[in-house]
């Protein structure tokens, strides 16, 4: 069985779906056939989706079944796995492709700019706006708009983009007047939606809305047969006329690896290991520094650990104790433990690096140096 690319999956064509808008919840599609050479060096145009596996494989015949709708998709699937790589596959296999394929990315907009990045605004909607402008819905018309990692999305604006994908319609800052769109629109998140919504974090009409096509795809960990493919095509990319070549004892180090970061992960190491190795064969023992991020994976027990260390950062939880104050003890013990580093504390606390800056900077806790070396 070979790996099916990239290349192979934009060539979808929109087909028959036995309920175009219902969730992707029961049995799996029949796999595609993909009788053929091993996929030892083969060439992959889009590495995040290449591989053999049935978990693979199956993510990616949904895929091929939502495409051939006009439902709006959420995909829900860690970070590094190939979100977006998926949606633009959708796009390419359904009858939208050709037209455009506009991308935002909820967490990365300032939460004052992301109403006009999305909106657009009028001339005189504020302080600045010199000039009418479209928003990214706008620009996305005819086509297919993602929402990356929709879940940071503020809750304020929620409700506007309920009422694009009910009624097809938008409003710009500043304006009384509304413009219909035609888009698909495809959602990723790297959380639980359905969690964030019990959670008062996520508006439940706009999750069901959302919730028409689910899709996800499976973390590199659950896919380790497809790590060789993925590596040898790595060092095709970035040892071009080196020769270079890994050995069998590295794959199996490779293979063992959890991979917290899924395969951006796999594709900075091997790039770095590219980088550092001087001969034709990379090694684990030349690597001694590539296999660092292993220690994300300790931090299942550092979770563990947060909540039962008293040290020195604050009081005991106990039952009765405010909410509040229980947020800000965990919060401070979490930076503690990951030596101030807010990337790695959210990843413990399953919340965005933003949220992280906001409750810092809201309990007016210490700066990373304050903690110390990370």
């Amino acid at each position: 069985m070979r790996a099916m690319t990239f290349g192979e999956a934009a060539l979808w064509r929109p087909g028959v779906v036995d309920t175009a808008e219902r969730r992707m919840a029961g049995p799996a599609p029949a796999l595609p056939s993909l009788a053929g050479s091993s996929p030892a060096r083969q060439s992959l145009a889009a590495p995040s989706l290449a591989g053999q596996s049935a978990a693979l494989l199956r993510a990616v015949a949904y895929g091929r079944q939502a495409a051939a709708s006009e439902a709006d998709i959420l995909i829900e699937a860690e970070s590094g796995t190939g979100k977006e790589v998926l949606a633009r596959m959708i796009h390419q296999g359904s009858s939208r492709r050709g037209r455009p394929f506009v991308a935002v990315n909820c967490s990365a907009v300032p939460e004052a700019l992301l109403e006009s990045e999305l909106f657009g605004h009028a001339k005189g909607a504020y302080t600045g706006a010199n000039a009418a402008q479209a928003g990214q819905i706008e620009s996305a018309q005819g086509g297919t708009l993602l929402l990356d990692e929709i879940g940071e999305m503020p809750l304020h604006l929620q409700p506007k983009l309920l009422r694009v994908l009910q009624e097809r319609e938008l409003r710009r800052l500043g304006e009384n007047r509304n413009i219909q769109v035609d888009i698909r629109v495809v959602a990723t998140t790297n959380r639980s939606l359905a969690g964030m919504v019990r959670e008062g974090l996520f508006r439940a009409d706009l999750y069901y809305r959302l919730n028409v096509v689910a899709l996800t795809l499976p973390p590199l960990r659950e896919r380790s047969e497809d790590i060789p493919l993925l590596a040898e095509h790595f060092l095709e990319r970035y040892a071009t006329g080196r020769g270079l070549r890994l050995a069998g004892e590295f794959l199996q180090r490779l293979c063992e690896h959890s991979w917290p970061g899924n395969v951006r992960e796999l594709e900075n190491s091997i790039r770095r290991a590219v980088a550092l190795s001087p001969g034709e064969e990379i090694t684990a023992e030349l690597q001694p520094g590539l296999f660092e991020a292993a220690n994300l994976a300790k931090e299942a027990q550092l979770k563990g650990d947060v909540l039962s260390d008293a040290g020195s950062v604050g009081a005991v939880l106990h039952p009765g104790m405010k909410m509040q104050d229980m947020e800000r003890t965990l919060l401070e013990r979490t930076l503690a433990a990951t030596g101030g580093n807010r990337s790695r504390a959210a990843v413990l606390l399953g919340i965005s690096l933003r949220t992280v800056r906001n409750k810092i900077r809201a309990y007016g806790l210490p700066s990373r140096g304050a903690y110390g070396a990370d």
